[in-house]
């Protein structure tokens, strides 16, 4: 065997929440190779496997049983046919590091996903999304491995069931495959989208110092601000972005909620759908920048659950289903987190 693997790893900076949390095995992994080579030790052993990338969205509990595979497969390969670039990226790269490469390039699409942190491999997983763009707006394909057979098969837009912060990789192939690489369909031409209302606000204070069209580079600096100002850096005082997804209403429930609660923050989805503010629910229970011993919700944005310290797994997910329950008891309407928890205490 030539890949490396440990027993019993530390897996505290394999998480941007910089939980203590220790692995039974754990590899890291650069080629299909590796990856069929670590597959194939965790069925000699009958151990369960865990993939991680980035680790800015997940929480890890005390103890991952089984094998923890840490994905760092490279490469960005791309082919231009007409007005559309078709990029091929491996499941290792930074998804917030090929938006930077491909603004670079004059290729548009993702510019609004500038500064999610992860790696691009958990980007369909969780059909990133932001200010009005979501992963899916520009996906076409994947290759994934499936854990089971070391198989690699490639999924369509369809199969992946893409849908608000969703997947079929989280539900029904849910443990079953690991992204290997991610094929996406950007433009030469640039084709902004600004209507989202916060992006939108700043976008007015921005054109107002220039008098030159809004660019796909002027929509990811004024977003870039937006984020840094909004989440706080993760290697300064750890965290992984918004901890909860913004709840989906369907149209009944949106319009007697609005009927409480006429200014709140809701946006439509798909015309059945829509989806409310969780930190305007979190903030309207008084609950932003509200701390509880190494935990606490960020003062400047109330969806970030910040770990200040030394703060357990099990207090940090305890602290966090308080919050879920006062939004339940004041609001009616129930939070999911966004990252997932692996492991246990």
């Amino acid at each position: 065997m030539t890949l490396k693997i440990l027993n019993n790893c530390n897996l505290m900076r394999n998480n941007t929440l910089a939980l203590q949390s220790t692995a039974e095995y754990f590899c890291e992994v650069i080629n299909t190779a590796d990856l069929r080579e670590a597959l194939t030790f965790a069925r000699s052993k009958n151990l369960a496997v865990t993939v991680l990338g980035a680790g800015s969205n997940v929480v890890l509990k005390n103890n991952l049983f089984g094998l923890v595979i840490s994905i760092n497969l490279k490469g960005i390969h791309h082919s231009i046919d007409g007005n559309n670039v078709v990029l091929s990226v491996a499941a290792g790269e930074s998804w917030s590091e090929l938006v930077e490469y491909a603004l670079r390039n004059n290729w548009y699409g993702i510019e609004n996903l500038v500064q999610i942190p992860g790696s691009v491999g958990a980007a369909p997983i969780q059909n990133i999304g932001a200010y009005g763009v979501e992963l899916s707006d520009v996906f076409l394909s994947l290759d994934a491995m499936d854990i089971r057979t070391g198989e690699i098969n490639s999924l369509s837009h369809k199969l992946c069931g893409f849908g608000y912060r969703d997947s079929i990789f989280k539900s029904k192939r849910k443990n079953r495959h690991i992204i290997l690489e991610i094929k996406i369909k950007l433009s030469l031409t640039a084709d902004v989208q600004c209507d989202y209302p916060l992006l939108s606000e700043a976008l007015k204070k921005e054109t107002r110092k220039s008098t030159g069209p809004i660019t796909p580079q002027i929509v990811a600096r004024t977003i870039s601000d937006i984020r840094r100002r909004k989440y706080p850096d993760p290697s300064i005082i750890a965290n992984v972005g918004s901890f909860f997804k913004n709840p989906v209403l369907n149209s009944d429930s949106v319009r007697r909620f609005l009927e409480c609660y006429p200014l709140a923050p809701v946006f439509e989805i798909n015309g059945a759908e829509y989806k409310v503010a969780a930190g305007w629910l979190i903030e309207r229970c008084g609950l932003k920048g509200f701390r509880s011993g190494n935990v606490g919700m960020s003062s400047e944005q109330a969806l970030v659950l910040l770990n200040y310290g030394n703060a357990s797994s099990r207090e940090l997910l305890q602290f966090s289903e308080s919050v879920k329950q006062q939004v339940l008891s004041v609001f009616g309407i129930s939070l999911e987190l966004e990252p997932t928890v692996y492991g246990s205490f």
